[in-house]
């Protein structure tokens, strides 16, 4: 039977279930907010600092883009190379008038015609054009809808024009339906100004 001195010498009792310490509620929240503050904090302004530096990147950009697009407009309308603008009003124009008088034939002034058609042309063109002259006795009458240039060497002194003619008919004093052609024409700049080199027909329609 255990001595009352023994019972002195047992170690003591482990506490109760009831009696450990348990971790302080206000303690680990603070904690976890804590630990949830050192974690979020980069992340909730990383997205904040990208918008803001995007947003910087895009209205530099848009302001370089405007000064760029108001230096390039007036480049544009001061260079030197403006005059080629004006130089392909007048091969358009040239052009114009060139086709209008190789399409315009009177058979009752011939040779008048056949002056007019010489004067427009170079080359072989010049040569090979009296050959079109309408072997009925036809009169013709050319009129351009539009034309416009699709090459324009002003060294070379060439251009190419296409163009959307009318042409009236009349033949033995009656007027024939309406053809519509279009043409592209290769003219050659001379000393005495534009004239068609080559000419050739892309289509006919009747009215």
């Amino acid at each position: 039977m255990a001595t009352p001195g023994k019972l002195r010498d047992l170690p003591d009792e482990a506490p109760s279930g009831d009696d450990t310490l348990q971790p302080d509620p206000a303690s680990s929240r603070a904690d976890d907010d804590s630990a949830t503050d050192t974690t979020a904090s980069p992340t909730a302004k990383s997205p904040r600092r990208t918008l803001t530096r995007a947003a910087g990147i895009a209205l530099t950009a848009a302001t370089a883009f405007a000064a760029w697009s108001a230096w390039s407009w007036h480049a544009a309308a001061t260079a030197p190379t403006s005059t080629g603008g004006t130089t392909r009003d007048e091969a358009v124009a040239a052009g114009r008038t060139l086709i209008t008088t190789v399409t315009t034939f009177d058979p009752q002034h011939r040779d008048q015609a056949l002056a007019h058609w010489r004067s427009a042309t170079t080359g072989s063109l010049q040569s090979a054009l009296p050959s079109d002259v309408p072997s009925d006795g036809s009169a013709t009458a050319g009129h351009v809808l539009d034309a416009g240039l699709s090459d324009l060497d002003t060294e070379a002194g060439t251009a190419k024009l296409l163009a959307s003619v009318e042409i009236t008919v009349t033949k033995d004093g009656t007027a024939q339906p309406i053809r519509r052609t279009r043409l592209a024409a290769t003219m050659t700049r001379t000393a005495s100004g534009w004239k068609l080199s080559s000419l050739e027909q892309l289509g006919v329609a009747g009215s």
